[in-house]
């Protein structure tokens, strides 16, 4: 008897069923017959509150979804490139490792890859540089877009831009180029001193375009400014695409280098080829999207060994930086003076020196900064 009144609540001497558990749960929501005002009021802010975070949540979960199925997506199109090996040099007919990649897609230049990253993507190459922002490999819409090349960028037979130009998506899955983040920010990543450890741990790239295959030794990382509302914009890190002499590719990597955070131990010279990858480094500053990460790197020449000692890496203290970072994050001060060792542009001689009124750095010791010689 005591179960069945539990069971059924008597109200005015007459059994009630209780109300089962969904009825129970609408009535503590929505606003019901009898409820007090409080009650009313309490119920309006839960449901208002309920579907400000819906129509935030539903949004970011649906745009992680996809960023996860163009990864996968992604995933799979690596599954279909093989590289020949080839180290000979240029061909000059296309390597068969693209050829099914070219069935899929005709705008395909290259393929990139940084082992023990998830930076594993085919390279295409459209009519300008904005379709593949919003569309993948198989050319239809996506949150990632594609890894591509600039458009004004060549890849021929007959040879490449002096400065191949990629770009990719900064995603915050950790896709696409999400991960050159970490390049820079493991530059800065300790009170005791930096780490370096991305680096280290990832000095080269491998690229290859349709006629050959390459190993590429990082030489700088910065951070560019595009938005001329807060200072100096320096486009040429991603508008450079070919020199014209060798005073002009030796004033274009001295331009990099003194807004590059890191020297390594790669040197440069005239006539290298140069690899740059370019993205969005929103994590600089969330409320800001004006400021893009670059990577820079050159191709191993001919004969050399792909070996990169990264133990003479070292941060670069007083980069070139851009006016907003001077007023808000640099106490006013601004930059006047390379800090940067030329004598790791092979291509940079004693006349061009004294031309420019630059002094080698001889004998600094390795703690201030710069390198021994």
């Amino acid at each position: 008897m005591t179960a069945y009144m539990e069971k059924y609540p008597r109200r005015n001497g007459v059994a009630t069923k209780k109300p089962g558990f969904w009825k129970r749960l609408v009535k503590g929501v929505i606003p019901w017959k009898g409820d007090s005002a409080a009650a009313v009021v309490r119920k309006l802010i839960f449901i208002i509150a309920l579907i400000v975070f819906l129509a935030t949540a539903v949004p970011l979960v649906s745009d992680i979804f996809l960023m996860f199925r163009d990864q996968w997506r992604s995933q799979g199109i690596s599954n279909i490139y093989i590289p020949d090996g080839n180290t000979e040099g240029p061909s000059k007919e296309i390597l068969p490792s693209f050829k099914n990649l070219l069935e899929i897609n005709p705008d395909t230049v290259g393929y990139i890859k940084i082992e023990g990253t998830q930076i594993d993507y085919p390279v295409v190459k459209g009519k300008d540089n904005d379709y593949y922002l919003t569309h993948d490999f198989y050319k239809e819409p996506s949150k990632s877009g594609s890894v591509m090349m600039d458009v004004n960028c060549k890849v021929t037979a007959d040879g490449n831009s002096g400065n191949l130009v990629l770009y990719g998506h900064n995603m915050a899955v950790g896709t696409f180029f999400a991960c050159l983040s970490e390049y820079w920010r493991t530059l800065y990543d300790s009170y005791d001193g930096a780490s370096i450890r991305f680096y280290k741990e990832h000095p080269t790239i491998t690229f290859n375009t349709l006629y050959e295959e390459a190993e590429w030794k990082i030489f700088a990382i910065g951070l560019y400014n595009v938005d001329e509302r807060y200072g100096e914009v320096y486009s040429a890190y991603n508008n450079k695409h070919d020199f014209t002499s060798r005073t002009d590719f030796n004033n274009f990597i001295i331009d990099i280098m003194d807004r590059s955070d890191i020297f390594t131990d790669v040197d440069i010279q005239y006539g290298d080829d140069i690899l740059t990858l370019s993205t969005c480094y929103w994590p600089f500053r969330s409320d800001m999207d004006n400021v893009r990460l670059a990577v820079f790197a050159r191709k191993v020449r001919p004969g050399e060994s792909e070996y990169v000692d990264v133990s003479k890496a070292q941060v670069n203290t007083y980069v070139k930086r851009w006016k907003w970072v001077y007023d808000n994050i640099g106490g006013g001060y601004d930059w006047s003076q390379s800090n940067w060792d030329r004598r790791k542009l092979l291509s940079y001689t004693e006349e061009d020196a004294e031309k420019d009124g630059y002094t080698f750095i001889d004998d600094i010791d390795d703690d201030e900064g710069i390198y021994d010689y």
